[in-house]
Order: structure tokens, then sequence, then C-alpha cells
């Protein structure tokens, strides 16, 4: 273990860095006396910082491989969202344009203000719902919502 010290002290000397402090000894040992609080002049001087160790058990990674992991992550991330949320929201629009363009004056239709009528016109993106007697109500066509069929209502 001294041939160990005296090759870290010389490295160290050859370095550019000062020694470093004897290791203290065991109370078992030897009483040392206590030491000051302020070190000896010869320590004062600016030691070399010294090089962070690195354990040589890690694996080297490879800088891009964190990014492609990002991206392949933000892919599936995309992909996941179109396929639960935007896929299924366009094919219901689409499948409501289809409806209201097979509007035809008759039908029974419910608003999405939940009033049911037949429509009595229709004029561009204006439809004119027949309520009841003498009861006429004018909306715009992307209000209708679906037919109304008599065996809907549960009540």
């Amino acid at each position: 273990m001294n041939a160990w010290l005296m090759a870290l002290v010389l490295a160290q000397t050859v370095g550019g860095a000062q020694p470093p402090a004897p290791p203290p000894a065991s109370p078992a040992v030897e009483a040392a006396p206590a030491q000051p609080a302020t070190p000896p002049p010869q320590q004062l001087a600016p030691q070399a910082p010294a090089a962070p160790q690195v354990p040589s058990q890690a694996p080297a990674q490879d800088p891009g491989q964190g990014m492609w992991q990002t991206l392949i992550f933000m892919g599936v991330m995309i992909l996941v969202f179109w396929l639960l949320i935007i896929r299924p929201q366009s094919k219901q629009r689409k499948k409501q344009e289809e409806f209201l363009k097979k509007l035809v004056v008759g039908d029974r239709v419910v608003t999405t203000s939940g009033l049911i009528g037949r429509i009595a016109a229709i004029e561009g993106d204006v439809v004119t719902l027949d309520l009841g007697k003498d009861v006429r109500v004018r909306l715009l066509k992307g209000h209708v919502t679906s037919h109304y069929q008599e065996g809907d209502n549960k009540a």
C-alpha cells in the first residue's frame, strides 16, 4: 500500500499538482495531535482540477440515438392522434354533409336546439321548418342534425 501511495504522490508531483495530505492515523494505532484549521502554506497554491472519472463499464452512446428515439416517439404520437381523433371526426363530418345534401321538402327533422318539424322550404343554406299550425321557423341548414321518426321518442 505504501508503494501505491508513493506512486500516486509521484504522479501528482510530476503532473504539477501538490501531493495530497497524508491519511489521518487511526486512533487505535496512535493518537495524532489536532490539526490546525488553516492548511499549511505549501497547500495554498491552486491545484489543477481533477479530470472527472467516467465509469469504464458505461457503454458509449451515439449522440444521434436520442434524436431518433424522439422522432420515432413523435411520429407514433401523431399517428395515434390521427387514428383516434382526426379520422373519426372527418368521417362524421362527411356523413353529416351528405345528410344535409340529401334533405328534401317534407322531411321530418330534428335541429340542434331540439326542435322537431317538417321542412317547408330549402333556399341555399336556409331551411324553413313548419313546427305546427301557422308556426314556421327559418334556420341555417347546418343546424339540422338528423331525421325524426315517431318511434324515436321513448317517453
